[in-house]
C-alpha cells in the first residue's frame, strides 16, 4: 500500500459492538479499541496513555471513553484527555462501515501506531 492511501481493514461487525463498551481487537499487528458512538464506530489505542490501563473495561459516555483505572476521560473526536490530566492524548483512527463491517485504515495505524513509534538504536 501507498503510504498515502487508506488501507481499510475489517475489524469487527456492526451487530457484535456492545453499547458503551469497549472491544479490542488485533489490526496489522495492532491492539486497538472499537467503540461505537451513538451509530459512529471509533477506533482507538487501546491503552490509556497515561499508565497503560488498558481501555477494554472502560466506559463510553457520549463522545467519551473512561479509563478504568484512574478515570481520565478522553474524547473520541479529537483524542484531547479531560480537564486536569497532563497525559498524552488519545491515539485516534479513521474509521468506516462498510456492509455492516467496521474498518479502520491499517496504513494510519502502521504511519502512527497505538504504542508509539519503535526506537531503532545505531550504535554505528
Amino acid at each position: 500500500m501507498s503510504d498515502d492511501l487508506p488501507d481499510y481493514q475489517n475489524v469487527a461487525l456492526m451487530r457484535d459492538l456492545p453499547e458503551g463498551r469497549v472491544v479490542t481487537v488485533r489490526v496489522a499487528g495492532h491492539l486497538v479499541g472499537v467503540a461505537l458512538v451513538g451509530a459512529s464506530p471509533r477506533v482507538f489505542q487501546s491503552l490509556c496513555p497515561h499508565d497503560k490501563a488498558s481501555l477494554k473495561d472502560g466506559r463510553i459516555e457520549g463522545c467519551e471513553v473512561q479509563c478504568p483505572r484512574h478515570f481520565a476521560r478522553f474524547d473520541l473526536e479529537s483524542g484531547k484527555v479531560s480537564a486536569g490530566w497532563r497525559v498524552d492524548d488519545l491515539r485516534l483512527y479513521p474509521a468506516r462501515v462498510r456492509e455492516g463491517w467496521v474498518q479502520v485504515d491499517a496504513e494510519a495505524l502502521r504511519r502512527d501506531p497505538p504504542e508509539g513509534q519503535k526506537k531503532v538504536w545505531d550504535l554505528s
